[in-house]
């Protein structure tokens, strides 16, 4: 491609697998993906990891990357950073206790749910919004996919996200901590994610802050799963020992939509699936709408529960954890066990890792770095549209005739792989299977 690739992606093509249907091109809300030789290609500067594609695609050819599980071996501490949707996955008969035990089995030697940090990062995004006062709406940072999606498409709102690493970030720290504390080596603690979605693992290799993080490994939610229900079918975890849950109800809460919003009094905007909120975002940019307040926005449909890699069906998860909430509402009753129980140095220390120094867009409209030669090929890109049906076929490879021209601009294709710029048929077939593959004429 003619662009650096800015960001690690998750999401991968099967050129074998693929059969060039342009399912996942029209599926994708940034126009990420062509189709050339007759398979589909991304575009890396505009994808965002949402997973539309991976949905969207008729015959599995989109794949989802994660780490080889045999990375544990390298590490003495192993923890399974899980989230809580990961627990609602399972059935009702499955007790968190051995469902933790059968990830001990599997050669983890702890498990630290990512919501244990919640509590105290909710605390800094209210701190955060307190000390900004000029800034009237607030765009959480918890959906990575979303983070992305401003930074290509809306980077002008990007100065709304609130500037704080993500629950997972702050978890990682927060364990990470807590074993270096007992005196684990640091070059001996590995820690690694479970992942509901593609964005998360994204933002695990390659992080909006562009600083090091604390993850040193990614493990695909599904995958994960498969191996533990195995072994809870087989009844290898019924000797589990009682775990200390640390979880509040909100906490186990904060992956659905509304979650993250009932820790917060104010005007909150709870907002999730990939059109909702891209109306949202369109809206507010254009500020057609007034939304003073935190936006709490999710790329999947009702949040985490419904992200790519999760296996249950996202209405039975989201139920689940409500009722793993209800029952852990009952056994705390009031107690505040999800604080970070650290000095007010520590606590100060951890804060300022949180910290995000700035979020650089990277709109996908942007030219050229030089100013005249943007407008230029802006103009360009106008006249070159004007040549073209309007028809957004997809027969050219790309997404819309708009896309094409752009393409055509950036020296990415030409105006030629439109079917309706040719007259000869012969010199027709021949762009085609520049597209498409071989064709056979009729």
């Amino acid at each position: 491609m003619a662009q650096e690739p800015s960001f690690f992606h998750a999401i991968k093509i099967d050129t074998d697998a693929c059969t060039g249907c342009t399912s996942c091109m029209s599926a994708c809300p940034t126009e990420a993906i062509r189709i050339r030789n007759g398979k589909a290609v991304i575009y890396e500067n505009r994808c965002v990891d949402c997973g539309e594609c991976y949905n969207d695609c008729p015959v599995g050819a989109i794949k989802v990357a994660q780490d080889d599980f045999h990375l544990l071996d390298n590490y003495e501490y192993k923890v399974a950073l899980v989230p809580a949707v990961f627990i609602g996955q399972f059935d009702d008969t499955y007790k968190t206790k051995e469902i933790y035990a059968c990830l001990k089995m599997l050669g983890f030697t702890h498990i630290y749910e990512v919501e244990h940090s919640v509590e105290f990062l909710t605390q800094l995004y209210k701190n955060y919004m307190a000390e900004h006062p000029e800034i009237k709406t607030f765009i959480s940072p918890y959906c990575p996919a979303v983070i992305r999606l401003i930074q290509v498409r809306f980077p002008s709102l990007v100065d709304n996200i609130i500037k704080l690493k993500s629950p997972l970030d702050a978890a990682a720290q927060i364990i990470f901590r807590k074993l270096r504390d007992i005196g684990a080596p640091e070059d001996k603690i590995g820690i690694f994610y479970v992942t509901p979605c593609a964005a998360k693992i994204a933002s695990a290799k390659s992080p909006v802050s562009m600083q090091n993080t604390r993850i040193n490994g990614v493990i695909n939610m599904d995958f994960l799963y498969n191996k533990v229900k195995l072994m809870l079918k087989q009844h290898k975890c019924k000797d589990a020992e009682p775990i200390n849950h640390s979880l509040t109800d909100k906490s186990v809460l904060w992956p659905l939509t509304g979650g993250e919003s009932a820790n917060f009094n104010d005007s909150v905007y709870a907002i999730d699936g990939l059109y909702n909120a891209l109306d949202f975002l369109e809206n507010l940019e254009d500020e057609k709408i007034d939304a003073p307040g935190l936006i709490e926005m999710r790329i999947c449909d009702q949040s985490c529960v419904g992200g790519i890699l999760t296996v249950q069906n996202r209405f039975v998860a989201k139920r689940r954890l409500e009722d793993r909430a209800k029952l852990l509402a009952r056994i705390r009753r009031g107690d505040d066990h999800a604080k970070v129980d650290y000095s007010d140095q520590e606590s100060q220390d951890l804060a300022k890792l949180m910290q995000i120094p700035d979020i650089k867009p990277r709109s996908l409209f942007k030219l050229d770095d030089n100013l005249v030669t943007a407008l230029e090929m802006a103009e360009k890109i106008k006249d070159t549209e004007a040549k073209l049906p309007s028809i957004n076929c997809c027969a050219c490879g790309a997404p819309s005739c708009s896309a094409l021209a752009e393409d055509i601009i950036r020296g990415e294709a030409c105006l030629e792989n439109c079917i309706f710029a040719h007259k000869d048929i012969d010199e027709l077939y021949e762009k085609m299977e520049d597209i498409w593959g071989k064709v056979v004429k009729l």
